[in-house]
């Protein structure tokens, strides 16, 4: 299968954008559906074109990350005490439900959820229920007609086959989809919730930021294993600095293990949003096979979430597509390289 063209990569994004803005939303679980696709394709598939089967259960595990931070109470000026925002034009969303519910349980932790694998998987097939009945089948409906452009709208069923090329989409415009979905999502979950938030409120940062707070878990095995010394100017850190996306939180929205390294605020601030270029690629790839057992161990030990081949396809993913952009990355300091074709054997899979 060849890559799409370039007139049909652009209307691709021309039938994304008209679902958006012509599909019929009673909840929010198309905008969901569609960045959970673009999600797995970047993980999951390949820049071959080729069709990519994905299921359910997937499907519903990306909603749960999705929806995780977004049924925490949301305190606005209309609202100090605070409430969990509703999804819905009726009762609140099934999903949100099911989400909230859970949450006293595991203290409001996903990856205490995740670490304890009954209650996990019985969440996910809870979901994975109600995305199988609702969004599934009823996603590609503008109006009275279906464009099923994206996966055969076969009506019935908890498989899905992306359509060739529609996964090389995904994953070639990603950031934009991203930005496309998350915006939609935040306007109709803004006018559902109007009396807590009024007009002005800013909730994407609610709804999709990182949380911050989290990542200093991760502060003890980076200092023990970069023996206290910056990633990426290798000056010692005094037990300070920043724990850092290597593949930066606007690239690719994820908090994993092996994705974290430890780097002075100045370093992490010169980076910015870029990728490292390829000597901190390098670093990065030597440190996580190295420390592979110390690092699962303290991960699996503090209940952190951590899946090193998913870190790996993201980087390698993030890479490629720098990489066909002939862009640019970080070195040091200000200096901004384009990247090399050195990068591919530093990610090919052991």
């Amino acid at each position: 299968m060849s890559v799409p063209s370039p007139q049909e990569q652009v209307e691709f994004l021309q039938k994304v954008q008209r679902l958006l803005s012509e599909g019929q939303f009673v909840a929010s679980y198309k905008f969901a559906l569609l960045r959970a696709l673009a999600d797995l394709a970047v993980l999951k598939g390949d820049d071959s074109g080729d069709e990519l089967e994905l299921e359910a259960t997937e499907i519903a595990e990306v909603f749960v990350e999705l929806y995780w931070r977004q049924t925490k109470p949301f305190c606005g000026p209309g609202d100090p005490a605070g409430r969990v925002l509703r999804q819905n034009t009726g009762p609140q969303a099934a999903v949100v439900r099911l989400v909230e519910a859970i949450q006293p349980e595991y203290r409001g932790s996903l990856a205490l959820l995740k670490a304890n694998q009954e209650g996990w998987r019985r969440l996910v097939n809870e979901v994975s229920g109600v995305v199988a009945v609702m969004p599934l089948w009823k996603l590609q409906r503008v109006g009275d007609e279906v464009v099923d452009f994206l996966y055969p709208n076969v009506g019935e069923g908890r498989t899905i086959r992306l359509r060739p090329g529609v996964a090389y989409c995904l994953r070639s415009f990603y950031g934009i989809l991203r930005n496309l979905v998350e915006g939609a999502w935040v306007n109709f979950v803004r006018g559902l919730n109007l009396q807590i938030l009024g007009h002005g409120a800013d909730i994407s940062l609610f709804m999709f930021g990182a949380e911050r707070s989290s990542l200093e878990a991760y502060r003890p095995i980076l200092l023990e294993i970069q023996q206290d010394l910056c990633f990426y100017c290798h000056l010692p850190l005094h037990r300070t600095g920043d724990v850092d996306h290597f593949v930066p939180w606007s690239r690719y929205p994820v908090d994993l293990g092996h994705n974290f390294v430890l780097a002075h605020r100045t370093c992490n601030g010169k980076k910015r949003d870029y990728l490292a270029a390829e000597p901190h690629l390098a670093a990065w790839r030597e440190r996580n096979d190295l420390h592979t057992h110390a690092l699962i161990q303290f991960f699996q030990q503090e209940h952190l979430p951590h899946r090193s081949e998913s870190s790996l396809s993201i980087t390698r993913w993030a890479y490629t597509q720098t990489a066909q952009a002939n862009g640019l990355v970080w070195l040091e300091c200000e200096v901004l390289r384009h990247l090399g074709d050195g990068w591919v054997n530093l990610l090919q899979v052991a």
